[in-house]
């Protein structure tokens, strides 16, 4: 297992984070996030930042419409 830090994000600032354990970038969403969700984001709308605390790789999420 890795860890990862799961941000909900407005803009570029975080509105809330929280440390998962897990297996991949998906791992950590599904288990902080139950809401679908996709790759990607859309300017001016909240989205969901997930970064592997070993090699600071970061993934970008948004809320399926």
């Amino acid at each position: 297992m890795k860890s990862f830090k799961v941000e909900a994000m407005h803009g570029e600032k975080a509105i809330s984070s929280a440390l998962v354990e897990a297996q991949s970038h998906v791992h950590a969403l599904v288990k902080s996030i139950r809401k679908p969700l996709k790759p990607g984001r859309t300017p001016g709308k909240p989205w969901i930042r997930v970064t592997d605390l070993a090699n600071l790789k970061a993934s970008e999420f948004q809320k399926v419409d």
